[in-house]
Formats: structure tokens, C-alpha cells, sequence
């Protein structure tokens, strides 16, 4: 084995360590430091700012957040969920919403997305946009919202994240935040293969710019 690409891994970082001790690695999705491999990251605080703003310059306030739920200390430090939801938070005290501040702990599938709404929509007061950290999450928000007969977006609005090919579906057309997915492969690749060719070479990160998509499932609140 030449090197390894290895796509946000939920290893130790003393693990991962010990990995690039032994064949060159590039780290894909994860915000921490290291000086035995290269690192390849979305800013994902940024993301999430941009669907926070977006959402409020729509006119929302009421905006909640699914994240994935993780207790593990390098993991919260590190992994994409743990920053979009500090982003989420960070944006929407920058809006001038702490009070509205609303997150539920579930997980990145669409089970957890379901979950997740439904929680929300227990809340005696309802958020009028929900903030997925990930598509497939907010394709279970989807799900419970439509289980519960409110509209998307006339009722709530729903955002997601990572622009999956099933977003772009016309008959989801959902609002998410682009990764940079072909810069980021890319840029991999050529670290890593520069860390085979130069193992010494002190490790970098590239930290890549997202981009919001807006689609039809935002629309200012009724």
C-alpha cells in the first residue's frame, strides 16, 4: 500500500497518528492538526453561517438544528457535525437569536432527521425553519414533516447540508451547502501524492470555501 485517503474517520487521533507513521495518509473532514498527515477540510463553520443567514434574511428566527449527536472529546473537536452545529450557534448568536438557539441530538441518517423533527414538533412553540446538518438527515425531517401535514416550505422550512445528487431532485429540490466535493478529491489526491514522494514534507490543511444552494424547500415564513 502506497497511501491512504482516509474519508472522516472516526478513529482516535493518536490512532490516526500512528496510521501516518506507517504509510502516508491524507484526512479527509477533519478539522484537527497533526504533524504525520495532510489534511483536507470544508470550512464547515462558514456552512453553516450560510444557512443560518440565509434562513434569517428570509425573515426566520425560529430556526432549530439537527446534529448528530457525539460525546467523544477529539470528536467534537474535530468532525464536521460537531463544527456545523458550533457554527449553527455561532451565526445564530451573530443574527441576534441566542433566545432562539434550538438543537436536538440525533444522528446523520434519515431515522435520526425523523427523530429529530419529531421532537421539534413537540415543542409547544415551533421552529419555522429546521437547520439539518446533513441531507440525509433532512430527508427524515422531510419525512416527519409530511407525516404531520405541514407544508415544505409553507409551514417550515428545511435546509440541509453536503449537496447530495439527491437534493437537486425536482421533486425534493433541497436548499444544502455545497462541499467543493471535486476540489476536495482533488486536493487529496495531490497531497497525498506529495507525501509519498516527500515523507518528510512538514503536513498542511486546506480548508475549502462551501457555497449555498438555495432550492425549493426555504421560502420566508408565513
Amino acid at each position: 500500500m502506497d497511501g491512504l485517503i482516509l474519508i472522516a474517520p472516526v478513529s482516535s487521533r493518536s490512532r490516526l497518528d500512528r496510521i501516518a507513521s506507517i504509510v502516508p495518509t491524507v484526512v479527509v473532514g477533519r478539522h484537527g492538526h497533526s504533524a504525520r498527515y495532510d489534511t483536507v477540510v470544508d470550512d464547515d463553520t462558514a456552512g453553516a453561517a450560510l444557512v443560518v443567514n440565509h434562513l434569517a434574511d428570509l425573515g426566520h428566527k425560529r430556526i432549530a438544528h439537527v446534529e448528530h449527536f457525539e460525546t467523544d472529546p477529539d470528536r467534537l473537536a474535530e468532525m464536521p457535525n460537531a463544527i456545523r452545529a458550533q457554527g449553527y450557534r455561532q451565526a445564530m448568536r451573530a443574527r441576534g437569536l441566542a433566545d432562539e438557539i434550538d438543537v436536538v441530538s440525533t444522528a446523520y441518517t434519515q431515522e435520526g432527521g425523523y427523530l429529530g423533527a419529531k421532537e421539534l414538533l413537540a415543542r409547544p412553540r415551533l421552529p419555522t425553519a429546521i437547520f439539518a446538518g446533513a441531507d440525509i438527515a433532512a430527508m427524515g425531517v422531510l419525512h416527519a414533516l409530511a407525516e404531520a401535514g405541514l407544508s415544505v416550505p409553507g409551514d417550515i422550512s428545511v435546509a440541509g447540508y453536503d449537496n447530495t445528487t439527491f437534493a437537486a431532485l425536482g421533486l425534493i429540490s433541497l436548499t444544502s451547502v455545497d462541499q467543493a466535493g471535486r476540489q476536495t478529491g482533488s486536493n487529496a489526491a495531490r497531497l497525498l501524492l506529495d507525501r509519498i514522494a516527500n515523507p518528510q514534507t512538514p503536513a498542511v490543511q486546506i480548508k475549502l470555501s462551501p457555497t449555498l444552494i438555495a432550492r425549493g424547500t426555504t421560502a420566508p415564513p408565513r
